[in-house]
């Protein structure tokens, strides 16, 4: 039996559906938005977030371990490469992509998380759930969300390290063809949920016909497997989702409008 502990807008729980899903892994869904201070959840999980994998009783937690995971433990389509060297360029961009790109928390807060949670709750009660996130990182950047205390100054610095990584996501898909390492691999799942995010948040504005032209061809060929779609579609378990404050995920069919 496999389970899966996630949330609809958890990023790096998207990364983890898309993996299954291209695969083509049966698994039981266990959401926990409500749940992840639950005595229950945190035996499984002490660092109380998602996602976590439960494979016949075995725990296995943080996405890039769990992908490489389902890689090894599962049959179907591969998702790493056989070879030594393109399977290490692949762990090296994950890892970048770990290390990075949680820069997005930021204009997360600002743009999405903070004007949708408002819609819920009083700033007490928000005060309050923010001291209840699972590190200080992310409590932090609940409590500056809610005072209006992020300067655009830092949510360029946030940009500007989005920018290094998709510049070296550029240059891969320029050496390398369609995808990150030659062939479809766990390094473009670990940053397709990134750039869906940025979408949604429009600021899309990072790739395009003119700038960072394979980037934009790579979102458009992600947008249309089915995997991926079935992914970040996944019911907003609060109801609402992006649209609830104005922003729009979209989904286009037509590969030439994903990528202009």
């Amino acid at each position: 039996m496999l389970e899966l502990y996630h949330f609809a807008g958890a990023i790096c729980a998207q990364k983890v559906r898309i993996a299954l899903a291209e695969k083509s892994i049966p698994w039981e869904s266990r959401m926990t938005l409500d749940e992840l201070r639950s005595p229950a959840y945190l035996k499984l999980n002490p660092n109380g977030y998602v996602p976590t994998l439960v494979h016949d009783g075995n725990v296995v937690t943080e996405s890039r371990i769990i992908n490489e995971y389902i890689e090894d433990a599962f049959e179907g389509p591969r998702l790493a490469p056989v070879d030594p060297l393109a399977r290490a360029r692949m762990r090296e961009f994950v890892r970048l992509c770990d290390d990075g790109l949680p820069a997005i928390a930021l204009p997360t807060m600002v743009k999405y998380l903070v004007p949708k949670l408002r819609k819920r709750w009083s700033d007490d009660e928000l005060r309050k759930r923010a001291e209840e996130r699972p590190t200080e990182f992310y409590r932090r950047i609940h409590r500056r969300g809610l005072e209006g205390d992020i300067s655009q100054e830092e949510l360029q610095q946030c940009f500007e390290r989005l920018d290094c990584i998709l510049d070296r996501m550029e240059t891969m898909l320029t050496e390398n063809g369609d995808w990150i390492v030659g062939e479809l691999s766990l390094a473009d799942i670990a940053v397709a949920p990134y750039l869906f995010r940025l979408s949604a948040l429009g600021e899309a504005r990072f790739w395009s016909a003119t700038k960072r032209p394979r980037v934009a061809q790579w979102y458009a060929r992600m947008l249309e497997r089915d995997a991926f779609r079935v992914a970040v579609s996944w019911p907003d378990e609060t109801g609402g989702g992006y649209e609830e404050v104005g922003l729009k995920a979209s989904l286009p069919t037509d590969k030439a409008a994903a990528a202009s």
